[in-house]
């Protein structure tokens, strides 16, 4: 097999097995109907920077999205602009046209900033005093 047609059958492969893959998760997920519970918060009684996540995406799966941005607001912030560079990537890699635009941006600056906003997310959700309250996950 030469390495040209090795690459699209890499493309073709991608290109229906991702979809697919991400069709049959979220399937699974709502066949399961419960996320397990967090770990950390059962061990420390604090909130990690992911606690409420599963829950959140249950709540997208069902279309409640007031309820998923109640359980994991720094996950609803940023899932569009994952979603749409995931978009990007895939577009590119199986089609191998880079078409979506994408600011030019450091990586090293994009990687502080959202080390930043985790942290500071992960301390700021802990705090149990309005308005910080609101950032820990709640059942809506």
């Amino acid at each position: 097999m030469s390495d040209v047609s090795r690459k699209k059958w890499l493309r073709v492969v991608v290109g229906v097995g991702l979809p697919l893959g991400a069709v049959a998760v979220a399937l699974f997920f709502l066949w399961l109907g419960s996320t397990p519970p967090c770990l950390f918060y059962k061990l420390t009684g604090f909130y990690c920077v992911g606690c409420g996540s599963g829950r959140a995406f249950m709540a997208l799966l069902h279309g409640n999205l007031y309820a998923a941005f109640r359980l994991q607001p720094l996950m609803m912030l940023f899932l569009p602009i994952i979603c749409y560079f995931c978009l990007k990537k895939y577009i590119a890699f199986v089609f191998g046209r880079d078409i979506l635009p994408f600011p030019k941006i450091r990586m090293s600056f994009v990687g502080i900033l959202v080390l930043v906003l985790i942290i500071g997310f992960w301390v700021l959700r802990n705090i149990p005093v309005f308005p910080f309250t609101l950032l820990a996950p709640t059942v809506v």
